[in-house]
């Protein structure tokens, strides 16, 4: 992270961006159970000083071109490109396509149906709705779906840090 003091000030101004201190605490409302939130707090990492959130209906397109142009081109597989690297990936391409640090690597459990409990690697977004609020928006990388209630197709996901 490298800043001086007249960028800190002059972007402290825009109120499009969100100090690290605010992503902090929103991203940590998303995190259940005493225990995780203290590996939130030990393990996650934050790179930046401020964020910028993406408008919900922006990533809405992003989603659909990452579905149709880049989904096809990647392929999963065991141990070399799995979660971790489509979480790693998606994030790399939204903030280059948006322009925006607007996205992070969350990691944690998901239930899977007839599974069980696994590790696993997804992506969050600071997304600014209609109303001007900021909320996290979930995105499974592997089939370019966004969702906010925790669960997908069946699957819940329990986060318990990110890399932002």
């Amino acid at each position: 992270m490298c800043f001086s003091s007249i960028d800190i000030i002059g972007e402290r101004m825009s109120n499009d961006k969100l100090h690290v201190s605010e992503v902090v605490k929103l991203i940590s409302k998303e995190v259940k159970g005493l225990w995780r939130k203290i590996l939130f707090y030990v393990k996650s990492w934050f790179r930046d000083l401020l964020y910028e959130p993406i408008y919900i209906e922006e990533l809405h397109k992003f989603l659909e071109k990452w579905r149709k142009e880049v989904l096809p081109e990647l392929a999963y597989t065991k141990e070399t490109f799995d979660c971790d690297d489509f979480g790693a990936y998606f994030k790399a391409w939204l903030t280059k396509e948006s322009g925006k640090n607007c996205v992070g690597e969350a990691l944690g459990v998901v239930h899977v149906p007839d599974v069980g409990d696994v590790a696993h690697e997804w992506n969050i977004v600071l997304a600014r709705f209609p109303m001007g609020e900021v909320e996290v928006v979930h995105v499974e990388p592997q089939v370019g779906q966004a969702f906010i209630t925790h669960t997908y197709d069946g699957w819940k996901y329990s986060l318990i840090w990110v890399l932002f």
